[in-house]
């Protein structure tokens, strides 16, 4: 049995798939980078048309991706604990495309535009594996962030 102590965060974003490409250096320079923050159920965590500032890593509850005017909006995907969202406004340098609203308290650990895009400079792995996420999601939905 080791002894080793490791950051409750790191260890959620271990399971994360991308995250889980990145050593134990990496993943602590992730949570390092980051902030860990409460969203209450029903609130947004952004709205099309705003500037894609960070990566959102959800660590527990659920949030939903919607398009289209208040009132009037469709879900298109709702991600859980060991997934992310946001990313693709931060690849592809682009305003907020769709809406993110916590269906329940969500705990999300986000992580800023400038640390991410350093990170996937840094990380050619981790880089991988978010285009091909990226590329995953673009033939069914043209963004999701």
């Amino acid at each position: 049995m080791s002894d080793r102590v490791t950051h409750s965060l790191v260890g959620a974003l271990r399971s994360v798939p991308g995250f889980d490409a990145l050593d134990e250096k990496g993943l602590v320079e992730v949570v390092g980078c980051s902030a860990n923050m409460l969203w209450r159920a029903g609130s947004s965590v952004f709205s099309v048309g705003e500037r894609a500032e960070a990566l959102f890593v959800v660590l527990s509850g659920e949030v939903r991706i919607t398009e289209g005017p208040d009132g009037e909006e469709v879900e298109v995907a709702r991600i859980g604990a060991g997934d992310y969202f946001g990313e693709l406004s931060l690849l592809f340098d682009s305003p907020r495309s769709r809406n993110a609203r916590a269906v329940e308290d969500a705990e999300l650990l986000v992580v800023p535009k400038d640390s991410f895009q350093d990170l996937l400079a840094e990380e050619p792995e981790l880089a991988s594996a978010f285009r091909k996420k990226a590329e995953e999601r673009l033939p069914s939905s043209p963004d999701r962030s």
